[in-house]
């Protein structure tokens, strides 16, 4: 605030005196000087002390003393916002360098970090440094200051030099990607600000180049392009340079937690997961709604499918009975729309199968035979493939015994019983989608009634009921098979295996067992989760999961 003049007597007691006014503590004018001629009177030195709010007129009266004085004037002058400023180069016309400045004001101490904002002993910026113009606007100050602001420290810079480029390293790496920020400032003082994207481009108003991950370096131009995208190089002031990154650090752990010893594994404990010569799917998964008519095939927008799900407005999933899908052509017809809400939703995955030729550490993968459907960065999946080999559910082993003592045996134990199952007949019927490995004794636990039961390994018992000669085949399902209708329905699903009544001739005891092994087309295969330190997501959907799928081919003549 510039107090211009005040007069006294028509005569003027300063001329141009600059003061500082805080919010809290204002300095009065002080130390005028004896005009050259004085009209009347005597000159003297007076200080006061005011404490104006914001806003808020400021009203001085100057009185010369030994004198009577009957023209006495006075000035208003008024707080118009909070803002202090400090000029700290008026003697000079050089920029500051940054991070040079520290400033003392009634106590505070003011420190500069280099990124044009001053910041008190908290951290909290509250100032606002102009390293071109050496001005300091002050947000915060301490009440009651009565003294002008020191100046602890100030650089300057002799002529000011800038670069159109610039490349460095930073203190650690890997770097977690699109964790990296540049920030420079130009010889004008306009800030410019870029960040890395996935795959390493830094990209910002004004700033392009690219950054190495692993290794942490990374090369910077600075400039725009023009209409003709012509780039057009940019001065920038190299004291402005930084950078704000994000990197991983790796803690050692204990052989025995881990399970496996770790010495001579990577320090970021990358592996390669994928060699060459595997299999690998390369899947995408995308949606259509659909709002098709009874008896029109309607196109779902991608041709040669490899899984499709179709739920309708309500989430429920739709039977593959409902409808006829052509998966060659991508075309589905609806012969009735009778109990669906519509909209409909088809899920629909296209996917390749390829043999991988070479694999890096970095993650790139190359294949045997191009890719014949299109798969978009950031939503195609790689999922790798587990060579099983020749796969179909059969019924490997069947015999029956007198009696069971509950063991779990591969061959018969204790004597056969007396009657036994027409299996040459009447096989047990399995199929692929229904048939798990396991094994399984279907014991007679009452001969009068006819009341058996079936018992598996690994399930426990998932039937008992009549058994009876030409009475009704024993058929449990798998729950597996079942798909969730919503609203607790569910489909019809597909039965571990069925045994026919045609093959039970009677004559069995109490006791009686027949045992029996199946094997799956679906091949047994551990799954071994490894979960990263995280937290919990809030929202389940976005919980940790994943898919199985079992992919297998058809020799066809």
């Amino acid at each position: 605030m510039r107090m211009t003049e005040i007069r006294t007597g028509g005569t003027p007691t300063c001329g141009n005196d600059e003061r500082y006014y805080p919010g809290i503590g204002c300095l009065g004018p002080s130390d005028y000087e004896l005009p050259a001629t004085p009209t009347t009177g005597e000159w003297v030195t007076q200080q006061a002390i005011y404490t104006p709010a914001l806003g808020q007129p400021i009203r001085g009266t100057a009185v010369l003393t030994g004198a009577a004085t009957t023209d006495a004037a006075s000035e208003t002058l008024t707080l118009t916002d909070g803002v202090l400023g400090v000029d700290l180069t008026r003697s000079l016309s050089a920029p500051i360098v940054p991070g040079s400045v520290r400033l003392l004001l009634g106590g505070w101490l003011y420190r500069d970090r280099g990124d044009g904002k001053l910041y008190d002993d908290a951290g909290a910026a509250i100032a606002d440094l102009d390293y071109a113009a050496g001005r300091v606007a002050l947000r915060r100050w301490p009440g009651g200051a009565s003294v002008p602001p020191a100046v602890e420290s100030c650089l300057t810079s002799y002529g000011q030099w800038g670069q159109i480029a610039a490349s460095f390293r930073t203190a650690t790496a890997p770097l977690k990607p699109e964790a990296l920020q540049v920030v420079a400032t130009t010889l004008d003082g306009t800030q410019l600000i870029a960040t890395a994207d996935a795959d390493g481009r830094i990209q910002g108003e004004g700033i392009e180049g690219r950054v190495d991950y692993a290794v942490g370096v990374a090369a910077v131009h600075f400039g725009t392009r023009d209409a003709e995208d012509a780039w057009q190089p940019l001065a920038v002031d190299p004291t402005t340079l930084r950078y704000n990154a994000v990197a991983y650090s790796y803690l050692p752990l204990d052989a025995d937690i881990l399970g496996i010893d770790g010495t001579r594994l990577p320090a970021d404990g990358r592996v390669p997961i994928y060699r060459p010569g595997d299999l690998v799917m390369i899947l995408h998964a995308a949606e259509t709604a659909l709002s098709p008519s009874a008896g029109v095939a309607a196109a779902i927008g991608r041709t040669r499918l490899a899984w499709v799900r179709v739920t309708d407005a309500t989430g429920a999933v739709i039977e593959g009975d409902r409808y006829q899908l052509d998966r060659a052509s991508g075309q589905i017809m609806f012969p009735d729309l009778a109990g669906l809400t519509l909209p409909l939703t088809v899920r629909h995955t296209v996917g390749d199968l390829r043999q991988i030729t070479d694999a890096q550490i970095s993650g790139w993968l190359a294949l045997s035979r191009p890719l014949t459907h299109d798969y978009p960065a950031g939503e195609t999946i790689v999922a790798g493939c587990l060579i099983i080999g020749d796969r179909r559910a059969r019924v490997s082993a069947t015999w029956d015994q007198a009696s069971w003592s509950g063991a779990w045996a591969d061959a018969p134990s204790g004597s056969a019983a007396t009657a036994t199952l027409n299996l040459i007949d009447h096989p047990i019927q399995v199929t692929n989608e229904g048939c798990d490995t396991d094994r399984w004794v279907l014991r007679c636990t009452n001969a009068a009634s006819d009341q058996w039961e079936l018992i598996s390994e690994n399930r426990g018992l998932v039937w008992q009921g009549v058994y009876a000669p030409g009475g009704e085949d024993i058929a449990p399902i798998n729950p597996r098979t079942r798909i969730d209708l919503g609203g607790g329905a569910y489909s019809a699903g597909t039965p571990y295996m069925t045994i026919p009544a045609a093959a039970n001739g009677g004559g069995w005891s109490t006791g009686n067992v027949v045992r029996i092994d199946t094997v799956g087309a679906i091949a047994e295969f551990w799954v071994a989760r490894s979960i990263q330190q995280s937290d919990e997501p809030a929202d389940p959907a976005a919980a940790d999961g994943c898919e199985i799928h079992a992919l297998g081919n058809i020799d066809r003549p």
